[in-house]
């Protein structure tokens, strides 16, 4: 009887030390996008960030990623040209004051080089995306930073334009600490 308990107390650690996976809590991220509009680069960002990584870089499939920024926080540098991206014609802040990001895979792609697949939401709509990031750690400390680019007319933000570039790419970078371990549930 000891042994059968002695082997599933071993077999319960064992299960949960393959599903531990590092947790790492966001200290400062920026989250920055840009886009040509009348010939011009429009530079912007948003703050309000929160989010959760769950990431070992021993087993990525396993990682989950959440995060999220207030869409009314939109800067870009103008206070008129931030007002009028608020309006329901661009991020619509009022109806969806939140625009985020969901990991459903990621891949190991190369020393500290990964690519994600994402749901994101942006104005209630939720589109696949594809992220290649990079991790770099130093003890207790990680940067997290990627860049991608979207078709903002697959959101339904700005409308059609002839003078805005269909295309925006985002950048994030998210500087996180240690916080432990954390089952994950993928």
């Amino acid at each position: 009887m000891t042994k059968c308990i002695l082997s599933l107390l071993v077999a319960l650690f064992i299960t949960f030390s393959v599903m531990a996976q590092p947790n790492w809590k966001p200290v400062k991220a920026t989250v920055a996008f840009k886009i040509r509009n009348a010939g011009l680069n429009v530079n912007g960002s948003f703050s309000g960030f929160t989010g959760s990584l769950v990431f070992d870089p021993a087993a990525p499939e396993k990682a989950q990623f959440s995060a999220s920024v207030d869409a009314a926080t939109v800067d870009t540098g103008i206070g008129l040209r931030d007002n009028h991206l608020k309006k329901e014609e661009y991020f619509d802040v009022a109806r969806h004051p939140k625009i985020s990001l969901k990991s459903t895979r990621i891949e190991k792609k190369g020393a500290n080089k990964y690519v994600g697949t994402f749901a994101l939401t942006l104005k209630g709509t939720t589109r696949t995306v594809t992220i290649p990031f990079t991790v770099s750690q130093s003890g207790e400390t990680a940067q997290f930073s990627g860049e991608f680019a979207i078709d903002r007319r697959d959101y339904d933000v700005g409308g059609r334009s002839m003078l805005m570039s269909n295309d925006a790419t985002i950048s994030l970078s998210i500087q996180a600490q240690s916080a432990g371990t954390a089952v994950a549930t993928n």
